[in-house]
């Protein structure tokens, strides 16, 4: 009943990119293309994600596309180095890595691929890192482990059911900052 009604509004960090509304419509069909995507790339139910992404609707999507498959999202603030969040990834035992190009913070550029690029040879696990083409600044490649987060949505359905959920399976992993000691990890459920 309330498809059409907008969900939230994307305010971008540059000044001179146009704001735009996101449908509850709309952010299903994403959510539902990124589940599908995520499958598709191995990733299922009880599985870790590290988010590493700015501010943009696809870290939206990813967080409730892991929540629809059953699999459990860690975020890592896109500010953070390449050791910061290795020791996210290494700690939550994450396979899958989600992050962009750049990102962009106060009119500032930083480069998360290359820092997730770094933080991969410190936690060589990963299977997977799928990368969203935010700035479409020229990045590093490794086609054994990279995927393009645009080319491994564009042909999934827009219906993705929900995985069945018990109250107390995980949801997501927030960490400390670990400004005063190593960061701590606390576990969310579902519930």
């Amino acid at each position: 009943k309330r498809g059409d009604q907008v969900a939230y509004h994307f305010e971008p960090d540059l000044p001179d990119q146009k704001s735009f509304d996101i449908t509850y419509n709309q952010l299903h069909a994403e959510v539902c293309k990124l589940s599908n995507a995520f499958k598709a790339q191995g990733v299922k139910k009880g599985d870790r994600v590290t988010i590493y992404l700015p501010m943009i609707p696809e870290a939206v999507y990813s967080m409730l596309a892991c929540a629809r498959i059953g699999a459990v999202h860690s975020i890592v603030f896109a500010g953070f180095s390449a050791e910061a969040l290795s020791e996210r990834i290494r700690d939550c035992d994450s396979d899958f890595l989600i992050t962009a190009d750049e990102g962009r913070r106060a009119g500032k550029t930083i480069a998360l691929k290359e820092e997730a690029t770094r933080a991969k040879e410190l936690a060589p696990n990963l299977k997977k890192t799928f990368v969203v083409k935010n700035t479409g600044k020229d990045i590093s490649w490794d086609e054994s482990h990279d995927v393009w987060y645009h080319d491994m949505v564009k042909d999934q359905a827009t219906t993705c059911e929900p995985e069945v959920m018990d109250a107390e399976d995980p949801l997501f992993i927030l960490y400390t900052s670990g400004s005063t000691n190593k960061p701590k990890g606390v576990l969310h459920t579902t519930g």
